[in-house]
């Protein structure tokens, strides 16, 4: 029998498992933008006719077409962007206030609250557009970038995710869990 120093290290090895974890949300975060520009084709419908009045159904059609995967493609790098961002300025928080654990597995585990925050936020407000039309869809995109008095439940996600990772006391874990919070807000209210 191997002693446990031997083993292998996919085996037994959270940190890499929190990488994975990490990973996966943030792929599917970014191959949901593209379900969530569905619900825009009305916008990119009428922005095409009002550009191009007197086309026919066919280049319109394209319009929107390249619209909508321009829309996808900047919209998955935006949600990229925003989770490592996020996850990175809250590990150097962490860092600044004495973090015990390793930067990487703060920025994976505050990636993984962000980017599962976005994602069910998406997922509960996709399911309330079909089940009972609020929002309705066409505004789905505009509710999910929005700050509302759902952060609470970000700045309660990141504040565990601080605490299991960098090991840090109750007000420390929960002032740095504030800084991807707030990224987080101020890039919803600039976008």
């Amino acid at each position: 029998m191997a002693p446990e120093g031997d083993a292998p290290a996919e085996r037994n090895h959270p940190p890499a498992a929190r990488r994975r974890t990490f990973r996966l949300l943030t792929l599917l975060l970014a191959l949901a933008m593209p379900l969530v520009n569905l619900t825009l084709l009305d916008q990119y419908r009428e922005g095409v006719i009002r550009r191009v009045p007197h086309a026919d159904a066919a280049p319109v059609k394209v319009g929107v077409a390249s619209a909508w995967v321009f829309g996808s493609v900047l919209n998955a790098l935006g949600m990229l962007f925003v989770v490592l961002i996020a996850g990175a300025a809250g590990a150097a928080a962490c860092r600044l206030a004495g973090s015990q654990g390793a930067f990487a597995d703060d920025r994976a585990l505050l990636g993984v609250a962000v980017s599962g925050f976005l994602l069910g936020k998406l997922l509960l407000l996709t399911l309330g557009s079909v089940l009972f039309s609020l929002p309705t869809a066409d505004h789905i995109a505009a509710v999910l970038g929005g700050v509302d008095p759902s952060m609470a439940v970000l700045a309660a996600a990141c504040t565990c995710a601080v605490r299991h990772s960098a090991r840090l006391s109750w007000p420390r874990g929960t002032a740095c869990a504030l800084v991807p919070t707030a990224l987080l807000a101020v890039v919803c209210l600039v976008a």
